[in-house]
C-alpha cells in the first residue's frame, strides 16, 4: 500500500486552502481593470503585455499559481539548481528572479494607484540574483514565496477601484499606469514559461 509523506500531505492542504481562499473572492475580483493603453507604459515592457492583453488578469494570476505548482512537482532540489541552458541561470534562479519581479511590480502599482509623486527606480535583473542566493533556498520555499506573492497581489486588486487603476506615475523615467504594472507581472511569468516546462516532459500539451 503506498504511503504519503506527511511533508506531501502538508503541501496539498496548504494549496486547497490557497486556492479555496482566492477562488471566494474571484468574482468579487473579476475584474475592476482592463488592460492598459499602450502609452501607460515603456516600449519595452510590451513583449510582456502582448501576451496577456486579452486575458482577465485574476483568472490569470490563479491559473498560473497552478500551473507553476505542476511544473515545481516535476523538480528535484539537484536538476533546479542546474542552468536551464549553458551560461544561464539555475531553474531555482529564475523562480527566484520571478519572485522578485513580481514584487517589485506590485510594489510599483500600489505606490503609482496611491498617487506617488517620486519616480520609481529601475533595477538590474542580473545584479539581483547575483546578490542573492536563490540555489540555497529550498524549492517549496521558492513555490511558496510565488503563492504568496499572488495571493497579495489578488487581494489588491479586489479593492482596487478603476480611477485608482489608471493612474499614472513615474517608473523607470516612463509615464506608467498603475494597471500596466499588473498585466506586466503574469505577462513576465509568460515570458518565462516555455523555459519552465522544458524541465517537465509531462506537461499538458493543450496548456501554455
Amino acid at each position: 500500500m503506498a504511503t504519503v509523506s506527511a511533508e506531501s500531505m502538508l503541501c496539498s492542504l496548504l494549496m486547497f486552502s490557497y486556492l479555496a481562499t482566492l477562488y471566494s473572492i474571484i468574482k468579487i475580483a473579476q475584474t475592476m481593470i482592463t488592460p492598459p493603453e499602450e502609452d501607460e507604459y515603456g516600449k519595452y515592457y510590451e513583449k510582456y503585455i502582448s501576451k496577456v492583453r486579452g486575458s482577465d488578469v485574476v483568472e490569470l494570476l490563479l491559473s498560473q499559481v497552478e500551473e507553476l505548482r505542476f511544473i515545481v512537482e516535476q523538480m528535484t532540489e539537484e536538476t533546479a539548481a542546474e542552468p536551464y541552458a549553458p551560461n544561464k541561470w539555475t531553474y531555482k534562479q529564475l523562480l527566484g528572479h520571478i519572485n522578485d519581479t513580481e514584487k517589485i511590480m506590485f510594489f510599483r502599482a500600489l505606490c503609482v494607484a496611491r498617487n506617488e509623486q517620486q519616480s520609481l527606480p529601475g533595477f538590474d535583473q542580473d545584479d539581483y540574483v547575483n546578490a542573492a542566493d536563490f540555489n540555497e533556498v529550498p524549492l517549496i520555499d521558492l513555490m511558496e514565496d510565488f503563492e504568496h506573492i499572488r495571493h497579495s497581489i489578488v487581494y489588491f486588486l479586489k479593492n482596487l477601484s478603476a480611477d485608482a487603476s489608471i493612474r499614472k506615475g513615474t517608473v523607470n523615467g516612463h509615464p506608467t499606469s498603475a494597471r500596466s504594472l499588473l498585466y506586466i507581472i503574469p505577462g513576465h511569468f509568460e515570458h518565462h514559461l516555455d523555459v519552465l516546462k522544458g524541465i517537465s516532459q509531462t506537461y499538458p500539451a493543450n496548456e501554455s
